[in-house]
């Protein structure tokens, strides 16, 4: 197609090209800007809300109410029984936090609408690079839109079209207690003490430890780690984007760089590329009468069909074939369809039309 061309209209053509290439280049940066930006908002939004619940009496009811039911029975060892209250209390947090996302869907909503969002903005900078290579390689004009109002349907998939879930592994994780092993050795008069202060009142015990562990729960830097923790997806997505809209500028790049700096002739180039097309022509025609002649033989079998070779069934016809009328019986019924019947017997030459064209009925 570049051979079939005048060299100086290629020339201003791929000048367009790469003006619009650079202002695609720089809209990206912006763009990405503005997703790191949605990115961090949703995740302040969503830890203030979770802020807010953790902060509610409903909340701190909840999860200082204690019964000897419930409470860890005392061990031998202070830190071993403080370690088990620990547990109890992460368990307890991890299912008001679940119950919490349940019924709110604070996570599953910014999940959901980061990934949207990367991916319209990843779309829009896609579409505009599709439509400068086709103006590089179709007789097309160069595309004249101001990048700020750049619009798309196309789905692009970045392994995270769908809803986003993943189990809540989260407090155990993010919000560190001590356990055995990490805490300070202290003496055993004061652990003793604490084992009998305990067991006078566990409940009491239970619930002043757990409006302790609740106010650390609240604390902004540990929450911000958490909701990031939850947003790892939609992240990995920005990241994603990140790296590939650099990839896609610098491939269309070096394709309009190779183009412009075209030196041979037409005839140079038709030389080149005509055997090789030929060669690929005739490849492609034999893999579509084997596709026909092998995949496509049991998809509608003679037994299926009826239709008459005479001027009443006559649809129409043109250069390559015959248009009839007929009926085909599936699943017990009858229903009419329009049978194509070519002229030619198929071969490597006509097979990926004849192909192409069914194809695009189907």
């Amino acid at each position: 197609m570049n051979a079939s061309r005048d060299r100086e209209n290629v020339t201003k053509k791929m000048d367009k090209i790469l003006v619009r290439l650079n202002l695609v280049g720089n809209k990206q940066k912006q763009v990405m800007a503005d997703l790191n930006q949605q990115l961090k908002t949703r995740v302040d939004s969503a830890m203030k809300e979770l802020k807010t619940h953790l902060s509610s009496q409903d909340v701190r009811k909840k999860f200082t109410s204690w019964t000897l039911d419930e409470v860890p029975k005392v061990e031998n060892s202070w830190h071993i029984t403080e370690n088990e209250m620990e547990k109890l209390l992460k368990i307890r947090l991890r299912e008001i936090i679940e119950q919490w996302e349940e019924d709110k869907q604070v996570f599953g909503d910014a999940r959901k609408s980061l990934v949207q969002h990367f991916q319209k903005h990843y779309n829009v900078v896609e579409e505009e690079l599709r439509d400068l290579q086709g103006a590089a390689v179709d007789d097309v004009d160069v595309p004249e839109t101001d990048p700020s109002a750049w619009t798309t349907t196309q789905k692009v998939i970045l392994g995270l079209t769908g809803p986003i879930w993943f189990p809540f592994g989260l407090v155990a994780l993010v919000i560190g207690s001590p356990i055995v092993g990490i805490m300070a050795i202290k003496s055993k008069v004061e652990d003793k003490r604490k084992l009998k202060k305990y067991e006078e009142d566990k409940c009491a015990f239970m619930a002043d430890k757990a409006a302790e562990y609740l106010e650390k729960a609240k604390d902004e830097n540990v929450l911000k780690s958490f909701v990031k923790d939850q947003m790892k997806e939609a992240n990995l997505c920005l990241k994603q984007i990140e790296a590939r809209i650099p990839e896609l500028i610098e491939a269309d790049r070096m394709l309009y760089k190779q183009l412009s700096d075209e030196t041979r002739t037409q005839k140079e180039i038709q030389d080149l590329y005509q055997p090789i097309m030929d060669e690929g022509s005739l490849l492609r025609g034999h893999l579509a009468v084997f596709g026909v002649k092998e995949l496509r033989t049991n998809d509608i079998s003679n037994e299926d069909l009826d239709w008459k070779e005479n001027a009443s069934s006559l649809l129409g016809y043109g250069m390559s074939g015959v248009v009839y009328h007929g009926t085909m019986r599936r699943n017990g019924d009858d229903q009419p369809v329009a049978l194509k019947i070519y002229n030619a017997v198929l071969d490597a030459k006509n097979a990926a039309v004849i192909v192409a064209e069914v194809d695009l009925l189907r």
